[in-house]
């Protein structure tokens, strides 16, 4: 199942800062595992390059957490 446009934000937000809703912070397989879930969500084939390697798939250095979900569901990078 895929995962809606507010779902993705957060496992964004989790993955970005490695903490849960609560502020707990995540253990490597955990964190991994939220990955995993990002990657197998979206529609963009740059997968966790969104996250981590931004410019390699035409975000800013620094993108927003909206600008890595818009792409990472529509798959077009912003002009």
């Amino acid at each position: 199942m895929k995962l809606s446009r507010e779902e993705l934000i957060d496992l964004v937000v989790a993955i970005m800062t490695v903490q849960d809703k609560q502020g707990r912070v995540l253990s490597e397989e955990e964190h991994h595992a939220l990955v995993m879930q990002f990657k197998a969500n979206i529609a963009h084939p740059g997968g966790s390059d969104l996250i981590y390697y931004p410019t390699l798939v035409g975000l800013p250095t620094e993108p927003t957490v909206d600008e890595i979900v818009d792409l990472a569901m529509n798959g077009i990078a912003p002009k």
